[in-house]
């Protein structure tokens, strides 16, 4: 289960792109596309480095002006979805 100090990164199993504010991704092992926009672009782009959900929510509560305890919760949420598809590791 993740929480706000779980630490994660971008998996490497996967490519993305992104354009008009859209990020796609490719799943190699699984050949499955994903994609998502607006605040999911925003968290997948905070995780070029190893981060801990905390500090992506602080960032991304920034730029959306949105209540950071709303935030974590979409973010966990979120997040887990992404790991369960083997989009992100959790490194710690």
């Amino acid at each position: 289960m993740l929480t706000v100090s779980t630490i994660g990164k971008r998996s490497a199993r996967r490519v993305a792109c992104g354009f008009s504010g859209e990020v796609v991704l490719l799943h190699f092992d699984k050949g499955r596309y994903f994609g998502f926009r607006g605040m999911g672009t925003a968290i997948w782009n905070s995780l070029d480095v190893s981060r801990a959900i905390a500090d992506v929510c602080d960032d991304v509560a920034a730029q959306f002006d949105v209540d950071p305890a709303v935030c974590l919760d979409h973010a966990v949420r979120f997040l887990a979805n992404l790991q369960e598809v083997g989009l992100i590791d959790v490194v710690g």
